[in-house]
Parts: structure tokens; sequence; C-alpha cells
């Protein structure tokens, strides 16, 4: 069996060829402006880049909603401290073509002391990969260059959930200078790729009948009045509210998924889901009978690509089959608005793969430097992780408006 060292490089190798294959050709040639790279410590300096950045959602490949300052701004403001921040910019002249943010925690003083980055927002969220522009090559490989550079300064980085198939795994991969360590296990997310898929209504239809959605819709509709479904509800407030009723009488206060255990947790939740519905890059569906809310679901989009985030469903109404439903819904939606794929993300759900047809692995390394001097730097990197740990778990139950940085901004 293979080593998990040498999996972490097959995945680097594939990804470098496949990424050497659809590269696009740069423009202007050899001649174009040079790539910068800059360092963002400050919170404020990362909120002015807003507009920029959001751009740079549209025209990264493999970009989700997570990679959006929709959603890592409110987190950074909800989860790191005062001097966390700390974000590699890439530039081309005034434009911005890469980012990739981070949290940073410091041990000891000095030229002693040594840091851990962390990709920011991936402890409550998914996918971290940076953001690398329509010419994600070059960009890569600068982004790599500056964290190699990190780690020769007493850096240990946390890149969290980067996809195989992306170019980040392959830029650090091409570098002998960086010693990168599994963290923890693959996963593989179930996608329906409908661009795969030459009749995807004929073919979505089928797979509801074969679940036998149509039939229990028919049954709900007899019990509590017409079935419908909203795929974007303006009153996101309320939505969430209805969200949060239907988690707490299916999994109680302590259980199922985390989106509103603890205030701070909900307060960054509500802030988060609102903020990508402005940019467009995210949305609340919900199925209803009647008057009544049956199934929500937040869903982050980016161009044709769709991620379904988070579900809740009534219990009282689950003979009914609305989980399934609810994704009946969601990728017919889809299809019909032009998407080429839906992401149900990763977990050991085989529900999910009742639906699609392909996946997206990712995985998670540690970088250090080679040798003896990296195995000290990945002993350090666990007292790093053991204080970050503990303050985020002192955050959870704390008032939002404890945070100074939530003040400032509010």
């Amino acid at each position: 069996m293979a080593s998990p060292q040498h999996a972490v490089a097959q995945a680097a190798d594939i990804a470098a060829a496949e990424a050497h294959e659809g590269a696009p050709t740069r423009r202007g040639g050899a001649a174009e402006t040079p790539l910068r790279v800059e360092a963002v410590t400050d919170l404020v300096d990362l909120e002015a880049l807003d507009e920029p950045w959001t751009a740079l959602v549209a025209t990264s490949p493999l970009a989700t909603g997570y990679a959006s300052p929709g959603f890592v701004l409110p987190w950074y403001r909800h989860f790191e401290r005062p001097g966390g921040t700390y974000a590699v910019t890439v530039w081309r002249g005034d434009e911005l073509v890469g980012l990739a943010p981070f949290a940073r925690t410091r041990l000891g003083r000095g030229p002693a002391s040594i840091t851990l980055l962390v990709s920011a927002g991936t402890e409550h969220g998914d996918y971290g990969d940076p953001l690398l522009g329509p010419d994600p090559g070059p960009v890569a490989a600068a982004i790599a260059d500056h964290l190699a550079t990190l780690v020769r300064r007493r850096t240990v980085l946390n890149l969290r959930r980067l996809r195989d198939d992306g170019q980040t795994l392959a830029a650090l991969g091409a570098r002998d200078d960086l010693a990168a360590a599994p963290m923890g296990q693959v996963a593989d997310a179930a996608v329906l790729r409908l661009d795969q898929i030459d009749d995807p209504g004929t073919h979505l239809r089928r797979l509801a009948n074969k679940h036998s959605v149509p039939r229990r819709m028919r049954r709900l509709a007899e019990a509590h009045g017409e079935v419908a479904y909203d795929p974007a509800t303006t009153d996101v407030d309320a939505a969430l509210d209805t969200m949060r009723a239907m988690l707490t009488r299916r999994w109680g206060t302590d259980g199922g998924p985390g989106l509103f255990r603890g205030s701070r947790m909900e307060a960054f939740t509500r802030e988060a889901v609102g903020a990508l519905a402005q940019r467009g890059h995210g949305r609340i569906a919900t199925l209803t009978a009647g008057d009544r809310p049956v199934a929500i679901t937040t869903v982050f989009t980016v161009g044709d690509r769709y991620v379904s985030d988070n579900a809740a469903v009534d219990p009282d109404l689950a003979d009914f089959g609305p989980g399934q439903a609810a994704i009946h819904r969601l990728l017919t939606h889809a299809h019909e608005a032009g998407a080429a794929e839906v992401d149900l993300r990763a977990g050991d759900f085989p529900y999910k793969y009742r639906w699609t047809n392909a996946t997206h692995r990712t995985r998670s390394v540690a970088l250090t430097c080679p040798g003896r001097q990296g195995d000290a730097m990945m002993a350090a990197r666990r007292a790093l992780m053991s204080r970050r740990a503990r303050r985020l778990g002192r955050l959870r139950d704390q008032p939002p408006s404890s945070s100074p940085r939530l003040r400032h901004h509010q």
C-alpha cells in the first residue's frame, strides 16, 4: 500500500499533468506585466479589497462560495483575534489575480517564535483552494513561492481541503524546498455533473421515480397542501429562523450541523449567508407544503457551479422523504438554470450518491521545511493547533458583541 506521503506526491503529479495540459496561454506572452505578491495582515485592508475579491471569485476555476469575501470576511470578524489575519494577494499591475487567506497563530516571542497559518474559514466551511484567477498556473506558483519563503522563516502551514484536480497541489508538489505531510484522510464530495448527461431532465425524472419522490410528494400535498419550491427565498432571516428550529427539533441543541451551535456561530452563519446572497454567491431554497416549510437548504453558487451547503427538514414529516424531495428540486432547478454541476459535499451519507455521477476529491497537507528542521516544526505545530482549538472552543458561547473586531465593524 502506498504511503500517505506518496499519495500526496502522486496527487500533485496528476494535478500538475492536468494543469499543464489544460493551462490557458498567458495574455501578452513573456513581455506581460510580472506578478507581484503582497501579504495583507490587517482586516480593514482586506475588507477594502471586497470588490476586486468578489470579481476574482467569478474568474477563478474551482471557486466556491467558501472562497468569497461574503464567507471569509465574516469568519475573520467572528473567529479571529486582532493580528490573526494573513492573506497572500497576487497582483498583475493593479489587477488582483490571486488570493489565499489564512488565520495566524504564534507561539513564543522573538527569533525563537514559530507561526502557524491555517486556511481561513475551513474550520467552519468547506474547500480551501486559493483563488487563482483566469490564468491559474503562474498564480499558484507565485503563492507556492511565497509560502516557501514563510516556511524558511519558521512558519508551518495547514492547507486544508485542496482539490486534487486543482493547481495549488501541483504547485506545492513541484517544489523540493517544501515538505508536505498529509493531515487526516482524503474526502470525496458527491457531485452531479449535469454537463456529462445527454438529457438531464429525463435523467432526474427517472431518479425521482426510482426513489418514490413524486408519490411521496402527492401524499404530502394531500395531507398538508400544494407542494412548492422557492429556489431563492427573499426573507433570509426568517428562513434561517425556520432552519434553526428544524435542526433543534431533530438534533437537540448539541447535535447535527453546527450552524447555530453557540451564539457566535449563529451570528456568523446569519452574517455569512446574508453577505453571500448580497454578492450573488449564495441563497436559501425552501420546500413548502401549503403554508408549512418542509425543508430549508443553503446553496452557494459561483457561475454554473452549485454547492448544497447545509440542509434541514421538518422531522415530523420524515415519512414523506422531504430530504430526497429537496435534493430533487435543487437538482432540477440547477439544470433549468443552466448549471454544469451540483456539489452535495463530502460525508458518509449514502443517500447523496443516489443522485450523483462524479466526485471531487480533496486532501489537506501540512507544509514545513524538509529534514530535521521540518520535524521540529511539526512538533511545534501540535502545540499551536491545541492553542488554536482551545481559543475557538472558548469563543463558541461568547456573545458576538464581545469581539473588538465586530464592535468596530458595527
